[in-house]
């Protein structure tokens, strides 16, 4: 989602949505007047719109305090309906960006105070601090211009884990191969699959949408779609880097096999689909499989490997690895940035800071009071969830958002903000806890920092801003027509329709009308190693 900003499309994170708390601006006569002891939050968030009328939201505003008024808009839509926030002048009271957003945006939030956070958010605070070790002064720096803090946030922490990818053990078995870790033995399982299900797919829809397309065998590769990457000391520009054309040639060679579902573009459209697929047979593989979700039975009602199993009785999920070229390189593993996404408040509370503070006081409790968030979350007890090992689960009729969005509960959850680490502690499932420190904590861990390269980390240089000429001209507003013709370019190489030839004079030409300059000067404004 590219959120009100002047960066490179790479530094879009395909996260979903990146506000989590947002809402239309105050009115001037409530700023002059002062708040009341009730005061009115209008929020903007993204995919579910809350019944204003429904129990949950009923006893969210009672036990907050204040009153929730709640708009929501599809993803796609967020970003247009905030630059219209920007252009009126009349912005939400909370709304989410970037580091990265442009100046317009941070223009109009308020200024904050380091000591203003600790104490009217004081949970959201300490899970800051607690996540941000010895980074503090460099985030708080990033959320601040001209040395004055403009918008806060405790780190994604849910959104900054890799995900993983849940891969069909029992086929693998049927098929006589075992799991594959490179690129050459999933070419052979590609071709045992094809060969004893001629009419099917191996690979199809991926979860991620248009940019996290096939982004499971590029990070063999070691690139992404569109990402800056550091390596060999120098920050690249993915498109640019050798990987992604031997990615794209490698990947043409699995489509002209059968390997690659023809329909894999347009099925992105449509937002079910990879469940679908998956569920239905359909897939070897799902890619995002969260480390929220369950891979061993039994499972929760309505969760995915509950729908699978449903079907086929019989299948197996087992976590894969990210494959590798097999010549000692890791594979790279795109992780959100805990501290990219910012929580902002309307400039215009800067008149009214008692309501500031009330608003600050109301996030922080949602966030940071394991009732509220578990309300907010999850609804009510028994009507939309049970509890199981002591956590929530939604029950099967309330796990669609047209479902959450009639009873009024899920609505802050569609973006990157995270409850506290002491709300997890009480709210996650062990499942949950189990999978994160198996997989990514440990050492051993498939998804660990020992075995994958991670994108983005706090000890290497990344592109935190827009990237400008020394003359001070946008740079990535020119190499916006750029970076549409790339996302053609790359699915024609893939499905034929444009040869790798093409893909080179395309490069070559990219890089000599802009990507060159545009490469130098994001390594002269941030790789400061």
């Amino acid at each position: 989602m590219k959120i009100v900003k002047s960066v490179s499309v790479s530094l879009v994170l395909t996260t979903a949505a990146v506000a989590v708390l947002a809402g239309c601006s105050s009115s001037s006569n409530d700023t002059e007047k002062g708040t009341t002891e009730k005061p009115t939050i209008n929020i903007f968030t993204t995919r579910i719109q809350p019944n204003p009328n429904s129990e949950v939201v009923r006893q969210l505003n009672e036990k907050l305090g204040v009153d929730l008024k709640i708009t929501a808009v599809p993803d796609a839509d967020y970003d247009t309906k905030l630059n219209l926030f920007v252009a009126s002048g009349e912005m939400p009271d909370v709304y989410g960006g970037y580091i990265t957003s442009s100046k317009a945006l941070f223009d109009s939030a308020a200024t904050l105070t380091e000591d203003e956070v600790k104490q009217y958010a004081p949970n959201i605070y300490a899970s800051f601090v607690s996540r941000v070790g010895n980074q503090k002064s460099h985030v708080l720096d990033l959320w601040s211009r001209d040395g004055k803090l403009k918008g806060f946030n405790n780190g994604a922490l849910g959104n900054s884990l890799p995900y993983g990818v849940a891969i069909r053990s029992d086929m693998l078995k049927e098929l006589g191969v075992s799991m594959p870790k490179t690129i050459a033995e999933w070419d052979v399982v590609l071709k045992k699959y094809k060969e004893k299900y001629p009419i099917n797919y191996p690979i199809t829809v991926q979860n991620g949408g248009e940019a996290q397309a096939m982004y499971y065998f590029l990070s063999a590769y070691g690139v992404r779609r569109d990402a800056w990457i550091y390596k060999d000391n120098q920050i690249q520009y993915a498109p640019f880097m050798p990987g992604m054309r031997e990615a794209l040639i490698q990947l043409n060679k699995w489509y002209k096999a059968g390997y690659i579902n023809p329909e894999y573009y347009t099925m992105y459209q449509n937002t079910s689909t990879p469940v679908d697929e998956f569920v239905n047979n359909n897939a070897l593989f799902y890619q995002y499989y969260n480390t929220t979700l369950q891979i061993n039975p039994p499972f929760d009602e309505g969760s995915i490997g509950a729908k699978l199993t449903a079907k086929y009785p019989n299948a197996k999920l087992e976590w894969a690895p990210f494959p590798t070229l097999g010549d000692g390189s890791k594979a790279i593993v795109a992780n959100a940035p805990m501290f990219t996404n910012i929580v902002f408040f309307n400039k215009k509370l800067e008149k009214d800071r008692d309501k500031l503070h009330k608003i600050m006081t109301a996030w922080d409790t949602i966030f940071g009071n394991p009732e509220t968030y578990t309300l907010a979350r999850y609804g009510l007890l028994d009507k939309h969830y049970t509890l199981v090992n002591g956590s929530p689960v939604t029950k099967q009729e309330f796990s669609t958002n047209e479902a959450k969005a009639k009873e009024g509960f899920g609505w802050p959850f569609m973006g990157a903000f995270d409850a506290t680490d002491d709300v997890n502690a009480k709210v996650l499932p062990a499942f949950v806890k189990e999978n994160r420190q198996k997989l990514l904590f440990d050492d051993s861990g498939l998804y660990s920092k020992k075995n994958v390269d991670y994108l983005v980390t706090t000890d290497k240089p990344t592109v935190e801003g827009p990237v400008t000429s020394e003359s001070g001209e946008n740079l990535d507003g020119k190499n916006q027509t750029y970076a549409t013709q790339w996302n053609t370019m790359f699915t024609s190489v893939i499905v034929g329709e444009k040869t790798i030839n093409d893909f080179d004079a395309f490069i070559a030409d990219w890089k000599k009308q802009l990507g060159d300059e545009l490469v130098k000067n994001a390594n002269r404004l941030y790789n400061k190693k």
